[in-house]
């Protein structure tokens, strides 16, 4: 569908609505400021709800070739919705796991065996559902090697967890994350108007620390296990790329 101003305005119109806006303030303002912000988006006109489909995850292979230097894939699984309890547990998981370079797939993949140029893990928190992924940067003459090597230390995971050195420190970093990323009167508007628009909840720093305290090493297990199973994966590659059945080949049939 072509974009035109009068699809724009019609996008506004319906998804712009005051019951779900949100502002949010951190600084130096007045009472009278609040007020004067929410008299003006209380004025935007009022449309229903929309009606929208739940989302809902469905793993799926998607290729693309591309005459790129790099091969860039994605491996998949099913996340957790952005207001999940266990968020704070997923994000351990990721750390440990490919989250810099003391994680897991770093210091194996990369460092020790040269086999990319980059790689790590992520979440993506969605209002029904969500994603875990894993991506890699590499050359098609390693990716056969590469993609062996990634699943055997998924694999390695979900068969033993995370040792508790690896959480105590994912855990402390983590935690200096928070602490650090709050200095700013920007990361604290931010973090006031996501929350309340996401979970409908704002955390103090202290409670969002208890949670990753509160994290355990069978915690860390428990979701490995339920997330890397082999029937939810998906995966995504561009570049210099094979057919569907040779990246299947890697793993566990469905």
């Amino acid at each position: 569908t072509r974009m035109t101003g009068e699809s724009l305005r019609a996008w506004r119109d319906a998804h712009y609505r005051p019951q779900e806006t949100v502002v949010a303030l951190a600084g130096s303002f007045s009472p009278q400021v609040c007020r004067t912000l929410t008299d003006r988006f209380a004025a935007l006109p009022s449309v229903p709800a929309r009606r929208e489909k739940k989302a809902a995850y469905h793993p799926a292979f998607t290729l693309k070739r591309k005459a790129t230097e790099q091969n860039h894939i994605t491996l998949a699984f099913p996340g957790l919705p952005y207001g999940d309890e266990r968020r704070f547990t997923l994000q351990l998981l990721s750390f440990i796991l490919g989250g810099g370079m003391s994680s897991r797939l770093w210091q194996e993949v990369r460092e020790n065996r040269g086999l990319c140029y980059s790689v790590y893990s992520y979440g993506a928190g969605h209002a029904e559902t969500g994603l875990f992924g894993i991506y890699t940067a590499l050359g098609k003459q390693t990716q056969h090697e590469a993609l062996q090597a990634i699943w055997t230390e998924v694999c390695r995971f979900v068969q033993d967890g995370p040792t508790q050195e690896e959480l105590s420190r994912a855990r402390e970093q983590s935690k200096a994350s928070v602490l650090m990323g709050l200095e700013s009167t920007q990361a604290r508007m931010n973090h006031l108007g996501r929350s309340t628009l996401l979970t409908g909840k704002v955390l103090s720093p202290d409670e969002i620390i208890g949670s990753y305290d509160a994290v355990t090493r069978e915690d860390v297990l428990a979701l490995a296990r339920e997330l890397f199973d082999p029937a939810g994966l998906s995966l995504c590659a561009v570049g210099k790329v094979e057919d569907e059945t040779y990246y299947r080949s890697f793993f566990p049939p469905a």
